[in-house]
């Protein structure tokens, strides 16, 4: 969560033209990955400056005028803004990972059948526009990039109109998920790892155009198609014929789940 009227965020034009004139300042910045970055494959930046390198970071023209313009964002701001005058070269929040952060939109178009999730290295900063399970195991990912979870969140997630809006609370942390053993965990991570190499195959494609029904790659399709009998594999009453039937097996145990 910025709250920082956009003077901490840079364009990839802007991060060039800081870093042309003062390339000590690429210690300075960041990539950010948001909900729209992540979908459409935009390139964003921000200013992560630690409180010891403040002065350094200060000692940068451009860096100066961007922390000199939340401070006076935030001292005209409301009253949770001005609690954070003397934070002026950061975020209100600054969550972040230590080796890697698995990602999932807030919002996401009705017409995909499965969620635009991803994964990214801890030098990305995330922003509130987006879920976050930092440094979780790739497993995860295979889990909440299947249709099993996709009906689950279809029918307990919110919505923005018509979109999907995911939440920890509503989606993540409900979704009931049976213990499973190990030979069984090492099958979901190669066939996450499977969906994470077969989109690297279409460097020219963007999240959004990946995941649209019409234009899913076919190998895109099939590595997800191999995922979802995986995921479905970990649940009594495997194989489902449809997602009324994932969704019967899901509240079956999320009533046995609740009830403990």
């Amino acid at each position: 969560m910025p709250l920082e009227g956009g003077f901490l965020k840079l364009s990839e034009d802007e991060k060039k033209e800081i870093l042309e004139f003062y390339p000590q300042a690429e210690k300075f910045i960041r990539p950010v990955i948001g909900g729209e970055e992540l979908i459409k494959s935009i390139s964003r930046f921000c200013l992560w400056i630690e409180d010891d390198d403040r002065k350094t970071a200060e000692a940068i023209p451009p860096i100066k005028k961007r922390i000199d313009g939340v401070y006076d964002f935030r001292i005209n701001g409301g009253d949770v803004a001005r609690t954070l005058v003397e934070k002026s070269h950061q975020f209100r929040y600054r969550k972040v990972a230590k080796t890697h952060q698995i990602v999932i939109p807030c919002t996401s178009s009705e017409k995909r059948d499965y969620l635009q999730c991803a994964y990214y290295d801890a030098d990305y900063i995330t922003m509130n526009s987006l879920e976050v399970i930092y440094d979780g195991d790739i497993s995860l990912f295979g889990i909440i990039s299947s249709k099993m979870h996709m009906a689950w969140v279809r029918t307990v997630g919110g919505r923005l109109k018509t979109d999907y809006r995911y939440s920890a609370q509503l989606c993540y942390n409900t979704f009931p998920f049976p213990t499973i053993t190990e030979a069984k965990r090492t099958l979901l991570i190669e066939a996450a790892e499977e969906v994470l190499l077969t989109r690297a195959d279409h460097p020219e494609k963007t999240l959004a155009e990946m995941y649209d029904p019409d234009k899913m790659p076919q190998d895109l399709r099939k590595a997800h198609a191999e995922l979802d009998d995986v995921v479905d594999s970990c649940y009594p009453g495997y194989p489902f014929d449809n997602d009324e039937a994932r969704l019967e097996c899901l509240f079956n145990l999320y009533e046995k789940m609740t009830s403990k």
